[in-house]
Parts: structure tokens; C-alpha cells; sequence
């Protein structure tokens, strides 16, 4: 029956000619099957189905196809050239083929790092006690603190896992984690009694705030030793769903809808042991203490956003535009203690002023726990480009900034003294990406 090969040659002719598409030209012009007495195992390559338009659905052409070859019933599809060949260049227009994608980023970011004033100050002990190493001398130099601290870059990963809801790709639920490694900066030290160190401390006085110096070493009265450190760490994430508005051969433009979080912790503390310069160690008044605050920021929100996908052969260049409106729950930690051993008066090289202990009393502890809910805003921006060296495998390079409307930072919050500041701020990081992603 040589008629009907022509009859199915010159239907599968005829959709080819009608369609605007070269690709459907291209897949539907593939070869007749064998003749008879030829058999074609069920799930070998296919050919020349019998394909007949339905209509057009979001934008794409539907069809009911049954290929040559399998025995099945007739179904619909948005992409039949998935069933006339093997190959499947482009991972959206056939997704069924893929139900998922696992990506894993490595990560070097930089954080906007806080304000925090001189922790451990330094200075000339000709100026005498009470001035030398006091802030606002000149001749004052900051062991720590003094400017923004944990500014600088640092390590960390990003992994992201995903999957298809639907057969047409236009569907698709992900969920994202990042982690920033723990940057923190530090110093150990003290004097043996010939250099100024000094823990500047500042009290509430009717008369307003008094800076009273706390030498941890100072020429012929004080030495010892003193701790002081900062520290900060990032992390989050998000789940979303992403619906496709437009979905082609070279360009895809997704929204997205779902929830993210973050979490922003910083720290603070320092500690030191003094004792005098001038007595034996056992007769020696000894005085010890210590500082930390704490800050614990999470975010919690409704995210909404794009992506879109450009592509060019086996390149890619993606950007995802999101902005998340919700609450940042802060909490806040402070402690404080101040203790004296076996005396008090210029052997120590304290004053005695409101603050600090008195001999025989017993040590000053202070601790203090709060949290405060703040309206903020979280926009993120990438940009990635890829390359796919295999089907299934792509390389990605890309930069991302995300920023934080409202937030509190302990370094910042921290004055010197047993009064904590009230203040938010906002925060930023941004960096580079290195990946891979791999979809199956």
C-alpha cells in the first residue's frame, strides 16, 4: 500500500510547511518508517510519526502524536521532537526529559562590615595616667577597633535543588541554602609593666559621660594580660515556586513567589586580668573582668521576583532580580562583670569612681537579654553565566549583592560602658560564584 506512505509523507509535509518554526521543519521532515515486513522494537528510534496540530496553549503549539514504534495510546506533547530523536539541546523546552537540577556554588564574599569604637588603645605614658592611651589624644593609637572591622572577603558555598512540576517545563519549585564561614578578628596581649595598655571604659556621671581609663599596663602600676575579639557570621536561604511567561529556544523569563530567610550574628567581647607593677604577685590586688554582647538577626519574609535565561549554543547568561518584604526578630545579649581581689587604690591603677568594685564587695555582674521585631525590606540581584561542556553538566561564573534594610550589630551597639546604644543599621554582601549544576 505505497498510497498511504505518500498520504502520511504529505500530511507530515504539510504541518512542516504550515509552521513558522525552521525546527519544526527539522523534526518533522525525518524519514518514513522501513516497509512492510520490517519490524522496529518497541522504545528503538523513531520516525516519522503521525503528529496532527491541536491548537496553541500558552503561546507554544500543541499536538497528539503517536510515534512509529511504540505501543501506546496517543498523548499530547509541546515538544515532539523529544520523541522523533535522541538528543535534547535545550533543558527547558524539554524538561520531561529532566525532572530536576542540583547546583553547588563556591562562594567569596565580602560583608559590609560595623563600626565598633577602640577596644584596646595604645599611647605614650609621658601624658600620665588618665591620659595616655585615653580616645581623643593624638598621640592615641587603637590595637582594635576604632574603624570598621570583619570588612574584609571570605569563603563560603550555595546549594541549590529544584524539580519540574509539569511535563511542558512551565512549573518548577527550588529551594536554595547559602553559608558564609565565620570571620572574626582578634588580639591577645598585655604588658609587663613598661607600656601603656588600655581597655578605655566609660561611665554615666550627673555630669555626663567620664572616659576612665582601665591600664591593663602602665610604667611602674599596672600589668597583665587582656583578650579581645569580633566576630561575625551570614547565612540563608529560600523556597520558591517559579511560573514561566515566556519559554523558548533561546530565552526564558520566569517569575518567582516564595519565602526567604536570613540569619546575621555578631559579636563581641573581651576580658582581662590586672595586677600591680610593682608588689609580688601574692600581695598584689588583682583585678579581673570581662565584656560580650550579642546580637542574633533573623529574617522572615515573603519574597517576589524574575529570572530570565538567554541562550547561545551550549552559553548561558541567567539574572534573577528578587525583593522580600518582612520582619527582622533581633535579639540582643549582654553581659558585664567587674571583680576585685584582695584591695583597691592607686596599687591597681583605678580610680575609685561609680562602676567599679570596692574592696570587700562582692563582683559586679550584669546581664541583660531583649529583642526587638523591625519592619525590613531584602533585594537580591545575580547575574551568572554558564557553559555547558556535556548534556546535563553546565560551569557557572557569577556575581550576586544582597542587602538588608534593618538589622542590629553588637560591635555598633557597644559604648565603652554598661549602656548599650539603641541603634539599626543596614547591611550588605556581595561577591562571586563558582559552580556547577547538573540536571537530571
Amino acid at each position: 500500500m505505497h498510497w498511504k506512505r505518500l498520504l502520511a509523507a504529505g500530511v507530515v509535509w504539510g504541518i512542516a510547511a504550515g509552521t513558522a518554526s525552521a525546527d519544526l521543519y527539522s523534526l518533522f521532515s525525518s524519514p518514513l518508517p522501513p516497509g512492510p515486513g520490517t519490524v522496529i522494537p518497541c522504545g528503538g528510534p523513531l520516525a516519522a510519526p503521525v503528529i496532527t496540530p491541536t491548537g496553541v496553549k500558552h503561546g507554544e503549539n500543541v499536538f497528539d502524536m503517536t510515534p512509529a514504534g511504540w505501543n501506546r495510546e496517543t498523548f499530547s506533547t509541546r515538544a515532539p521532537g523529544r520523541y522523533i530523536n535522541n538528543s535534547c539541546d535545550d533543558p527547558y523546552k524539554c524538561s520531561a526529559d529532566r525532572v530536576g537540577w542540583v547546583t553547588l556554588e563556591y562562594l567569596y564574599w565580602a560583608t559590609q562590615g560595623p563600626s565598633a569604637p577602640p577596644l584596646v588603645t595604645t599611647g605614650p605614658a609621658v601624658l600620665g595616667p588618665g591620659v595616655a592611651g585615653a580616645i581623643g589624644q593624638p598621640a592615641t593609637q587603637p590595637l582594635l577597633g576604632g574603624e570598621r572591622v570583619l570588612n574584609g572577603l571570605r569563603s563560603g558555598f550555595r546549594i541549590e535543588a529544584g524539580a519540574w512540576l509539569d511535563d511542558g517545563g512551565q512549573w518548577a519549585a527550588s529551594h536554595r541554602f547559602f553559608y558564609l564561614g565565620s570571620r572574626s578578628e582578634q588580639l591577645a596581649g598585655g604588658s609587663d609593666g613598661t607600656n601603656v595598655v588600655n581597655l578605655p571604659q566609660v561611665f554615666s556621671l550627673p555630669g555626663g559621660p567620664v572616659q576612665v581609663p582601665l591600664y591593663v599596663g602602665f610604667p611602674g602600676l599596672t600589668r597583665g594580660t587582656v583578650t579581645s575579639s569580633v566576630q561575625t557570621q551570614l547565612f540563608g536561604g529560600d523556597t520558591v515556586l517559579r511560573r514561566a511567561l515566556r519559554a523558548g529556544d533561546a530565552f526564558r523569563f520566569d517569575l518567582i513567589g516564595g519565602y526567604r530567610f536570613v540569619h546575621l550574628g555578631d559579636s563581641l567581647a573581651d576580658s582581662f586580668d590586672v595586677v600591680s607593677a610593682t608588689l609580688p604577685g601574692p600581695l598584689s590586688p588583682r583585678l579581673m573582668g570581662e565584656d560580650s554582647v550579642r546580637t542574633r538577626n533573623d529574617f522572615h519574609g515573603g519574597q517576589v521576583g524574575f529570572a530570565t535565561t538567554g541562550r547561545s549554543g551550549r552559553f548561558t547568561v541567567e539574572m534573577r532580580s528578587t525583593i522580600a518584604l518582612g520582619v527582622t526578630v533581633s535579639d540582643l545579649d549582654q553581659s558585664r562583670t567587674r571583680a576585685l581581689f584582695g584591695g583597691f587604690g592607686p596599687a591597681a591603677g583605678l580610680p575609685a569612681v561609680p562602676g567599679l568594685p570596692v574592696p570587700g564587695a562582692p563582683p559586679l555582674v550584669l546581664a541583660a537579654h531583649n529583642q526587638s521585631d523591625y519592619f525590613a525590606v531584602v533585594p537580591e540581584l545575580g547575574v551568572k553565566f554558564g557553559w555547558e561542556p556535556i548534556n546535563h553538566v553546565r560551569l557557572t561564573f557569577g556575581y550576586d549583592l544582597l542587602y538588608w534594610s534593618r538589622v542590629r550589630r553588637a560591635q555598633e551597639l557597644y559604648a565603652l560602658g554598661p549602656t548599650l546604644r539603641t541603634d539599626t543599621t543596614d547591611f550588605w554582601a556581595q561577591g562571586l560564584s563558582l559552580g556547577m549544576e547538573l540536571r537530571y
